[in-house]
């Protein structure tokens, strides 16, 4: 999608086109790399080609897992567990694996051994793929209603639902969300609100309560702006998640790992935060962080950009570990500005992955309301479409652009002195 102005050049009058440059590749803010999770990013990739804010949010989601639901941020009656869904993109080979072997090798071969020392329960850990909602429920499913001979449950289901997964393939999820009858989209959502699930199958039900599942996956730009089609485009699936632009930075002949002595420093931090956070019921924002919430959560909800609606539970969720990280019981300012410059990155990856045909429909909407004013959703559907848009996807296009505060719908009376009902006219906000 590109806009285009006309200029004539005075000597020769011919007509130069100019046509809008598409987004950057965000670049993240410092502020990023704050504590032990950005220490061991940028160590990560001193000697590697790994992208460190690729590392860096592997190993948030990674933690966040291992940290478990309790230790939760309330604010009022909301509350943000440490759980992260977060999604790299990339070209094809651009770094997507790179950035998860660090982590992968500081959580299973260190932190575990630390964790066991500690007497402390291991998280699971799996692979994928996530091809359904039944499977998600099974690796975290509560004890079986029915029981045997002895009185005792059938299945005695999973005791610690803490749960990481680094899926490697998203592509398949999202092709497997768009096959009837499939459930992964819907769990995916259950299990970011609340970890409550209980899919309403025939046979072999499953029931889940107060799971806490993490991910990580990975997909091409290509694959996910195939996969992603309108509707999920802009869904609530897509706002539970965190959208990462990854790339390799570099290019390394022969890459070296963290030596040991850096790796057990950082397992022995690590080991000790999810030690501390098995103990404390909950966090609170201090007094300072409380004073820098008032004005970064109005900021947050006034964001108008697409998969921003659930901003401020996401930086809330960034903030929660960040802060257990540090061992501490109150979530600081320090905690929010980390959070708030690595949603900020989520947003720059969010321009530069969708702005292309995904956008290219609700910037013909905004377009033509921009230049007649106010139309209904036949005017849309004629003028701006020529009616080759399904009433189903555009409606939904309306709904997105309304929720996100960029539209609004507003009752015409009729004039004409028929009867029937009045027009519903879609205009521009601040128009």
């Amino acid at each position: 999608m590109s806009n285009v102005i006309k200029l004539h050049d005075s000597s020769t009058y011919n007509t130069i086109a100019i046509e809008e440059a598409p987004a950057e590749f965000p670049i993240p803010h410092e502020g990023c790399y704050y504590g032990v999770a950005g220490q061991f990013a940028r160590a990560a990739c001193l000697k590697s080609e790994a992208d460190p804010i690729g590392v860096l949010v592997h190993l948030l989601t990674w933690t966040g897992a291992y940290f478990g639901n309790k230790a939760v941020v309330r604010l009022g009656d909301v509350e943000a567990p440490p759980r992260l869904f977060c999604v790299t993109a990339s070209s094809a080979g651009g770094g997507k694996g790179t950035a998860a072997a660090p982590v992968r090798r500081l959580m299973h071969d260190y932190v575990n051994v630390q964790l066991r020392k500690l007497g402390l329960p291991l998280a699971q850990y799996r692979d994928g793929p996530m091809s359904s909602g039944e499977g998600l429920a099974w690796a975290v499913r509560d004890p079986a209603d029915t029981e045997d001979e002895d009185g005792n449950p059938t299945d005695k289901g999973i005791t610690d639902k803490r749960l990481m997964i680094v899926e490697e393939e998203f592509a398949a999820v999202l092709q497997a969300a768009r096959r009837e009858g499939n459930t992964v989209s819907a769990a995916i959502r259950r299990f970011w609100d609340s970890g409550n699930f209980s899919p309403l199958t025939k046979n072999n039900r499953v029931t889940v309560t107060d799971a806490h599942v993490c991910f990580v996956a990975h997909i091409t730009y290509e694959e996910l702006v195939k996969r992603l089609e309108q509707s999920e485009y802009v869904s609530a699936l897509a706002s539970r998640i965190l959208w990462i632009c990854v790339r390799r930075p570099k290019i390394v002949a022969i890459p070296e790992s963290i030596p040991v002595p850096q790796m057990l420093h950082y397992a022995d931090a690590i080991a000790k935060a999810i030690q501390f956070a098995s103990d404390l019921p909950e966090l609170s924002l201090s007094p300072a962080a409380l004073q820098v919430w008032g004005d970064m959560a109005i900021s947050l909800a006034r964001v108008t950009a697409p998969m921003a609606e659930r901003a401020r539970v996401q930086v809330l969720r960034i903030a929660c570990i960040f802060a257990l990280l540090d061992c501490s019981e109150q979530v600081l300012p320090q905690h929010l500005q980390a959070a708030a410059h690595i949603w900020d990155y989520c947003l720059g990856s969010v321009a530069y992955i969708f702005e292309g045909d995904q956008n290219e429909d609700a910037a013909k909407i905004l377009a033509a309301l921009r230049k007649h004013g106010g139309l209904t959703t036949t005017q849309i559907r004629v003028n701006v479409f020529q009616q080759n848009i399904k009433s189903a996807v555009m409606n939904t296009l309306l709904k997105s652009l309304e929720t996100q505060g960029r539209i609004r719908r507003k009752v015409r009376q009729r004039t004409d002195g028929r009867s029937g009902k009045p027009a519903t006219v879609f205009e521009l906000v601040n128009s």
